[in-house]
C-alpha cells in the first residue's frame, strides 16, 4: 500500500500565517487566534520531527482554543491534523473518529471544502484496507461536497478515483479520471498532485499495453518528482520507465532505469523497493 500513502498528503500548518499587527493588508489576530496559530505551528514542527505524541498534544490545544471561539475552519483543520497523526501512529479507529467529528452535524457550520477533505481521507483509508465499496462511497461523498465549494481536494480526489479504477483493471475509466485530475492540478498549480496524475496516466496506459505512452508520462512525472525531491516517487517513476522500455524490447535501457531505481531506493533506505528493482534487473541480465 506504499503508493496510497504517497497520495495521502498531511494538511499541516495551513491555519494562518499572519501575525499580530502584521501590516495593513493582513488580518489582526485575536489573542485566542494567535495562541491557536502557535500551537498549530508547534504541532507542525513536532510532526516533521517524528515526535507524534507532542504533535498530537499541540494540535489538541489548538483544537480546544478553536472550539472555545467556534472557529469552524480552525476546528476542522485541527481535526484533520489529529487524524493524520493517529494514522501515522497506526491508530485507524481514532484517525477515523477525528474525521467523523468533521462530517457529523454538530451545529457548527464546517465549510464544505473541509468536509470534502475529511471524506476524501476516509476514502483513502478504506482503500488502504481493501474495502473498495466503502472507498467508493466516501469518494463519491467527497465529490458531492466539492461541487460549488472551490474545493482544493478535487485534484487529489480524482487521482484517488483513477487509482481505484486501476485496481479494478478498468484502465479506460482510470485514464478519464487521471486526465481530469491533471487538468485540475495544473490549474491550481499543485505540482505534487500533477506528478501523481501523470504517473496514473502512465500506469493506466501501461495496463492498456500502450507502453510508448506510458514511457512518456513516467518521464514527465519523473521531472516533477525530482523537482519535489520525493525519493519514493522518483523510484516509482524509474521503475515504470524500466518496465515500459522492457515491454518495448529495449532491455539494456530498461536495466539502466532499474539500476537507477535501486540506487535511489538504497539512498532512501527503502529495502522493499530495492528488492523490487533487483528482481527486475535479474530478469534482464544473464
Amino acid at each position: 500500500m506504499r503508493m496510497l500513502h504517497l497520495f495521502l498528503i498531511a494538511a499541516l500548518g495551513f491555519l494562518l500565517s499572519s501575525c499580530l499587527g502584521g501590516g495593513p493588508d493582513l488580518p489582526v489576530l485575536t489573542e485566542q487566534q494567535a495562541a491557536a496559530v502557535q500551537w498549530n505551528n508547534q504541532g507542525h514542527l513536532a510532526f516533521k520531527d517524528g515526535a507524534y505524541a507532542q504533535a498530537l498534544a499541540a494540535y489538541r490545544k489548538a483544537l480546544e482554543i478553536n472550539r472555545s471561539t467556534e472557529d469552524a475552519d480552525g476546528i476542522a483543520l485541527e481535526l484533520v491534523n489529529i487524524s493524520t497523526v493517529y494514522d501515522r501512529l497506526g491508530d485507524r479507529a481514532n484517525s477515523l473518529n477525528a474525521l467523523d467529528q468533521i462530517l457529523v452535524p454538530s451545529g457548527i457550520p464546517i465549510p464544505p471544502a473541509r468536509k470534502a477533505e475529511a471524506a476524501y481521507r476516509k476514502a483513502v483509508y478504506f482503500l488502504e484496507d481493501g474495502d473498495y465499496a466503502q472507498a467508493s462511497v466516501w469518494s463519491d461523498k467527497a465529490l458531492a461536497l466539492c461541487q460549488g465549494a472551490g474545493c482544493p481536494v478535487e485534484g487529489r480526489l480524482f487521482n484517488l478515483k483513477a487509482r481505484m479504477e486501476l485496481s479494478k483493471k478498468n484502465a479506460a475509466t482510470s485514464l478519464i479520471h487521471a486526465r481530469h485530475a491533471l487538468t485540475v492540478n495544473r490549474s491550481t498549480g499543485d505540482k505534487i498532485e500533477e506528478a501523481n496524475s501523470l504517473r496514473l496516466i502512465a500506469d493506466a496506459s501501461f495496463q492498456s499495453k500502450d507502453f510508448a505512452t506510458a514511457q512518456q508520462f513516467y518521464d514527465d512525472a519523473l521531472r516533477l518528482d525530482k523537482e519535489a525531491g520525493s525519493a519514493a516517487k522518483i523510484a516509482l517513476d524509474l521503475m515504470g520507465l524500466g518496465r515500459s522500455l522492457a515491454q518495448q524490447g529495449r532491455r539494456a535501457e530498461a536495466a539502466d532505469f532499474f539500476r537507477r531505481a535501486y540506487s535511489v531506493s538504497e539512498g532512501a533506505g527503502d529495502s522493499k523497493a530495492m528488492e523490487e528493482a533487483a528482481a527486475e534487473i535479474k530478469k534482464l541480465t544473464p
